[in-house]
């Protein structure tokens, strides 16, 4: 008998092979885990390549895709009936049904927040420490926020510094910039390996005016009352200074606004310098336009935090519109289409966008004011059907017959779309898509982009899942 033979007990051997069977089992079941998860192909069953081109859908409207269907006398009455509209509505059924839990309140220009009740604050942060209590959050790093962790984030927010009542300061978003709930550039993931932060709930357009109700305990972060909602924003991300200068700024007649993805801005005639991006719907002061390209004055923080502009310049052929758009469907849909493909990004974290963002971001383009909220958008009109989930399919597909192509949004309050026409008696959208089908094969397919789909694919657009349908129209 060998040396090793004799060295190896019998009972460890068997040992030995029984975790080696066991290594290659669990190894077997992971590789068949991950091989069920797969990207999804550029063209979504049930679409064609030309379907992902807004052409296509263009030439399928019945009407005139360049009819006005609000004018800008419209929109603006239509953001401050926004902003008014009632919390309680009925479905087609007769019952009520309340969507205060849009915040549709929220919606309201900073610029006339005089002063705010210290306590009304304190409750806003209390809300956001509450959830943090109350639920399990991972950081990036998969580890769970204990309670020192969850202490640090308490003790940024600074709430014994909030007096009885707050004198806000003004400011401008001087860089495209992310809401957050609490003072931090953390992650909060609610499952462990999760990839959608919970800390983040909007993005906030570059120009963008806001209150400052106040600060947190190193200075670093500003708790603003913006336009969109209450939220934590980088001090370094605005710029301070006095009511009227910023007002001055945001409301200047002459404009542009990006049009697409993102436009850069740069620091010299020769744009040889960038200076920053212009994502879709920001809109910065218009100085002048000429064949070399688009003189701007863009907001600049100063090095003590205070307000000023600088001049930028934007090349000739950037996607810019001089004032915002005419609402029309063959302006709708081209704007939608530049950023097919783009991912998917919960929060509108890394300067992409959730469905409801991209959504907002579109319609921003046409100076219509809408909350980074499902429910919300798919209440801004007053032309809206609602019904139960459970409603049939054959119900649904006879409310959205006949309605038109881009002024169209439909969904629930888990997510929102945007309507593309019915082609070979099949409907069709395009939506910012976090959701996941299964192939024939059992593999789950992850979209997470912008895609072109219809409503039978499995995922946040399949009918099954609608509930509200509503036309942007007078």
């Amino acid at each position: 008998m060998s040396r090793c033979a004799k060295i190896l007990r019998p009972d460890i051997v068997v040992l030995f092979v029984l975790v080696c069977i066991q290594y290659l089992c669990v190894s077997g079941a992971v590789a068949d885990e991950e091989i069920k998860y797969m990207n999804a192909p550029k063209y979504l069953p049930g679409t064609t390549v030309e379907m992902h081109n807004p052409e296509f859908w263009i030439n399928n409207i019945k009407g005139n895709p360049d009819k006005v269907y609000l004018t800008p006398q419209k929109i603006a009455e239509l953001n401050r009936e926004n902003i008014a509209k009632s919390y309680v509505r009925k479905d087609v059924r007769g019952k009520e049904y309340s969507i205060k839990s849009a915040r549709t309140n929220m919606v309201e220009d900073p610029l006339t927040v005089n002063t705010f009740s210290g306590d009304s604050l304190r409750v806003l942060l209390d809300v956001n420490k509450k959830s943090l209590e109350s639920n399990t959050y991972y950081d990036f790093r998969h580890k769970e926020y204990d309670e020192d962790m969850k202490n640090e984030l308490y003790v940024k927010t600074n709430t014994e510094s909030i007096p009885a009542t707050i004198t806000p300061r003004y400011g401008i978003i001087v860089v495209h910039s992310n809401n957050r709930k609490f003072p931090t550039e953390k992650f909060g993931y609610r499952e462990r390996g999760g990839w959608i932060n919970s800390f983040s709930d909007t993005s906030l357009d570059l120009a963008m005016p806001v209150a400052i109700l106040h600060e947190s305990i190193d200075r670093d972060w500003y708790f603003v009352r913006s336009q969109l909602n209450f939220g934590w924003v980088p001090a370094r991300n605005i710029a301070v200074g006095l009511k009227q200068e910023i007002s001055d700024y945001v409301e200047a007649p002459d404009f542009i606004v990006s049009t697409c993805y993102k436009v850069p801005v740069y620091g010299d005639p020769d744009m040889r310098g960038f200076l920053v991006d212009l994502y879709m719907g920001a809109k910065v002061k218009l100085v002048d336009k000429t064949g070399d390209g688009y003189r701007v004055l863009m907001p600049f923080r100063n090095p003590d935090g205070s307000f000023r502009t600088v001049s930028g310049w934007v090349k000739p052929d950037a996607r810019v519109s001089v004032g915002y758009q005419s609402f029309t469907q063959r302006n709708i849909l081209n704007t939608f289409f530049t950023v097919l493909y783009r991912p998917w990004s919960g929060g509108d974290m890394y300067n992409e966008r959730h469905c409801c963002g991209g959504i907002r971001a579109v319609l921003r383009t046409f100076g219509i004011i809408t909350l980074n909220s499902t429910t919300f958008e798919l209440h801004a009109s007053d032309h809206v059907i609602a019904f139960p989930e459970d409603t049939p399919r054959e119900e649904k597909y006879s409310y959205i017959k006949g309605k038109e192509p881009g002024i169209c949004l439909v969904g629930s309050r888990q997510h929102v779309i945007m309507y593309l026409g019915e082609y070979d008696g099949r409907h069709f959208f395009i939506h910012q898509s976090g959701y996941p089908y299964t192939a024939e094969d059992g593999t789950i397919m992850l979209p997470r982009r912008v895609n072109v789909n219809d409503a039978e694919l499995e995922g946040g657009s399949h009918v099954d899942t609608w509930t509200y349908i509503c036309e942007l129209k007078p």
